[in-house]
């Protein structure tokens, strides 16, 4: 089994797990803002935690979704110097680009974790729902980290065949 083969058998579950819970959180976003509207206009007792709730959901569903794009290599990009090169130059300024970027991913999750490490992260929590910052915080370390095996699995492929 090359390695190939088993970063993208590896990719493909992360793949599988993050769409799982995006869609969780999407319907759990959905539900608590509905829940936050019709308390607040036809209750006239507003929720107060609801609209943090679907900060903390949205800010998952960023970092979450967004590797769900990468993954399945739908981000937006402009490509009319790349589309003019040859196959060769193809190849290499993509596996180059993926490279860089799984840099900076891993740069991001070496950074994030001394600062998800430090005294003062633990000791924060929420205002409407004292819920301990460091939650929504994971999903920067979490969501870089997923981002970099899919970028793995992708540059690996570039080093393969043109893509």
């Amino acid at each position: 089994m090359s390695v190939t083969t088993i970063t993208g058998k590896f990719s493909d579950t992360i793949f599988k797990i993050e769409k799982v819970i995006v869609m969780i959180l999407i319907i759990a976003m959905f539900l608590t803002l509905t829940a936050g509207v019709f308390f607040r206009y036809y209750l006239n007792s507003p929720l107060f935690w609801s609209d943090e709730f679907a900060i903390f959901t949205l800010i998952w569903l960023t970092f979450l979704g967004g590797n769900i794009s990468i993954k399945r290599q739908q981000t937006a990009a402009v490509t009319i110097l790349f589309d003019k090169l040859n196959k060769k130059s193809r190849k290499v300024v993509a596996s180059v680009g993926f490279l860089i970027i799984i840099l900076f991913c891993l740069l991001i999750v070496y950074y994030s974790i001394i600062w998800l490490s430090s005294p003062n992260i633990v000791l924060q929590k929420s205002n409407s729902m004292q819920l301990p910052m460091i939650y929504p915080y994971l999903s920067v370390p979490i969501g870089f980290f997923f981002m970099s095996i899919h970028l793995v699995h992708l540059f690996l492929l570039s080093l393969k065949e043109t893509i």
